[in-house]
């Protein structure tokens, strides 16, 4: 039996649709960094934003400084602010969350959000996107609290705890077949794969191609 819900946000709930080559253009002219290439800057960036532990987007900005042995020309802090809203502003939701969630949340379901990402920029699309109201736990991996990405076991544990119910009546939806599922699966969750089935049968989970699918497999499988 399910009583509970975690989600992923990248590429579950919404995802980015703007130019993200763009936004790291924009950040190298605004720390004036041109004399490194476009290529070498997006890497270490990149590189960045996967860290584990505590994770803003000025920490991100800082260590790239430091990696590129430059000091900061410019208030980290303000422009961090604002690309972590301008990433917002290009964030969507995926077709068919507003109308599952506020199914869910309507049947008593309880519902979390598991998201990896520096804190501010996550914290920042979920608000864009309006499904905060709907999440009792949302736990970010940039987030001092939690500090560790999945699929580490300290997140699903948070969850479960948060949720109150035991991982067996869990069930994590994402798109990372080793991040979200197999991650789930080791904690002692339930997870479907919004995915290819290629990706779902090397972990024995069900996959499907987006929400409104996953809407008829949580009514016919898993009878939430």
């Amino acid at each position: 039996m399910i009583d509970a819900v975690c989600f992923d946000l990248d590429g579950t709930i919404g995802g980015f649709a703007g130019d993200f080559a763009g936004l790291l253009s924009l950040v190298r002219t605004e720390l004036m960094l041109e004399q490194c290439t476009m290529n070498s800057f997006a890497d270490i960036v990149k590189q960045e934003l996967v860290r584990d532990g505590p994770l803003t987007l000025k920490l991100v900005l800082e260590r790239t400084l430091e990696r590129l042995e430059q000091r900061p020309q410019v208030d980290l802090d303000l422009l961090s602010r604002e690309i972590a809203a301008a990433y917002a502003a290009e964030v969507r939701q995926a077709q068919g969350a507003a109308a599952l969630l506020a199914r869910l949340d309507g049947k008593g379901i309880r519902l979390a959000l598991l998201s990896n990402g520096p804190e501010d920029m996550q914290r920042a699309a979920l608000a864009e996107l309006g499904f905060e109201r709907y999440f009792r736990v949302v736990l970010i991996s940039g987030d001092s609290d939690v500090a560790v990405r999945k699929p580490g076991a300290r997140i699903f544990t948070l969850a479960c705890v948060g949720l109150e119910t035991a991982p067996e009546h869990a069930l994590m939806v994402g798109n990372d077949a080793r991040a979200d599922i197999g991650g789930a699966l080791a904690s002692g969750l339930q997870a479907v794969l919004i995915g290819s089935d290629r990706d779902a049968q090397e972990f024995g989970v069900p996959a499907v191609g987006g929400l409104e699918p996953l809407d008829t497999l949580l009514h016919t499988r898993f009878g939430v």
